[in-house]
């Protein structure tokens, strides 16, 4: 009698769970294959389209007049009637049309800035204009084609009754800014002058044939995302001696015009009592140095804020400037670092700012000199300030270090404080701490010492 395998043909569980896997795994690659493939073919058609959009763009703008080559808010005066910025649906796709149209002054005969060497200042910088047409996708994420072309006009450059206007953008270190936006704006001449553009490489804007206004009617506005703005004041109620007036234009000359802008900063205060308890809840105020108006005095940056719980307080997205404190009921004793506070650009300063009810007895400390030393056996240091008297003492204090009392201390008023330190094992950032009638006042890091 044959006996009967207990094993049949066929897959196990786990044998078809790895089928299946394998299956998923070859699948799904092959949807990534083909979904590559047709996005690459829908960019490669998105392009194609986009390019011929582009071609038909500037061979239409190549058969308009000369003089009507302007957009509604580009660069050139009087503005035409070309939009900058235009929506086009073509083959069922979407593209957002971007047209730039400016003119362009050849080096050959000199520039408007006159920094060409052995070429004069040339007052007619418009010897033809240079169209530009982007086309990207409708949220502009992506670019899928560019043309330029230029376009001369038929007649040579003749003298008119216009100006010129050059526009330089800087940073604090007086380098050029590219890519700021500039708004140029007047409305005395018809029509009114509304521009709108951006800076070169070189951190310029050169605006030709602009109509002349003996009024300070022209306006300039320059900023860019992140930076401080810079700008020309009216002349008004509330500027009635602008620091940076608007301005007029005269024809036949070039008028220039220069803007500091740069990154914007972030001041931090510390603010605490004589005895270093937090002063909480309270306002405080700052102001830069940068005026708008001359007299009165109009700040650029004037911010309130008030204290947390712990004495801090946050001052934010300021421009780069030195910046004076006050709090209203106290007098401040000392800042670390000593007010005015610089803040530079794209910083994040922290200041220790120590005050007293008002009004005080205690020492003010408005100034320390100097603020660097090396080792010495004889070293001055001055104090301006107040409520100083000839009963003053002076010491610095280092943790770890042993307090060094002055040698001498030579009081000139109540203003003025002098003493001598014997620093000559000295090393590291000394605390500065006056005392006058019982009452003591501490500089905080007011003197380095390094070999």
């Amino acid at each position: 009698m044959a006996t009967r395998s207990r094993h049949t043909d066929g897959y196990t569980i786990i044998e078809a769970l790895i089928g299946i896997t394998i299956l998923t795994m070859v699948t799904l690659a092959l949807f990534a294959v083909m979904t590559a493939n047709l996005t690459t073919l829908f960019q490669s058609r998105a392009r194609g389209i986009a390019l011929a959009i582009a071609q038909e763009k500037i061979e239409n703008l190549k058969n308009l007049p000369y003089d009507s080559l302007a957009t509604q808010t580009g660069t050139i005066y009087p503005a035409g009637a070309i939009a900058d910025n235009e929506t086009i649906v073509r083959n069922g796709l979407t593209f957002k049309v971007h047209t730039d149209i400016r003119y362009v002054d050849n080096t050959y005969d000199g520039n408007a800035a006159g920094t060409i060497q052995g070429r004069p200042a040339d007052l007619y910088s418009y010897d033809y204009k240079k169209v530009t047409i982007q086309i990207s996708t409708p949220t502009g994420s992506a670019q899928l084609a560019e043309l330029s072309s230029d376009i001369a006009a038929k007649a040579a450059e003749t003298a008119g009754n216009t100006g010129v206007l050059l526009i330089k953008a800087i940073n604090a270190a007086g380098n050029p800014v590219e890519g700021a936006m500039v708004q140029i704006t007047n409305t005395n001449p018809n029509p009114d002058v509304a521009i709108t553009t951006t800076t070169d490489i070189q951190g310029q804007v050169i605006i030709p044939k602009l109509p002349p206004d003996t009024n300070p009617g022209y306006h300039v506005t320059v900023s860019k995302a992140g930076y401080s703005s810079d700008q020309t004041y009216t002349i008004d109620a509330q500027h009635p001696t602008p620091s940076n007036p608007d301005f007029a234009m005269l024809a036949q000359q070039i008028t220039t015009k220069t803007f500091a802008i740069d990154q914007l900063a972030n001041l931090s205060l510390n603010i605490t009592d004589q005895a270093g308890n937090p002063i909480a809840s309270q306002s405080v105020s700052i102001h830069g140095q940068k005026l708008t108006n001359n007299t009165p005095a109009a700040y650029k940056i004037s911010q309130t804020a008030n204290t947390d719980t712990q004495g801090l307080v946050q001052f934010n997205l300021i421009d780069w400037d030195s910046y004076s404190i006050s709090i209203p009921g106290y007098t401040i004793l000392s800042t670390s670092p000593l007010a005015p506070i610089t803040v530079a650009p794209n910083a994040l300063v922290t200041a220790s700012v120590i005050a007293a009810t008002s009004p005080t007895l205690f020492p003010i400390i408005t100034s320390v000199t100097p603020v660097n030393s090396t080792p010495s056996a004889s070293v001055p240091i001055d104090i301006t300030g107040s409520n100083f008297n000839g009963s003053s003492t002076l010491l610095l204090r280092r943790t770890g270090d042993p307090d060094r009392s002055a040698i001498s201390v030579a009081y000139t008023s109540p203003d003025t404080l002098s003493g001598t330190f014997d620093l000559s094992t000295a090393n590291g950032s000394y605390d500065l701490l006056i005392t006058t009638s019982g009452r003591t006042t501490t500089q905080k890091n007011a003197v380095v010492v390094s070999p």
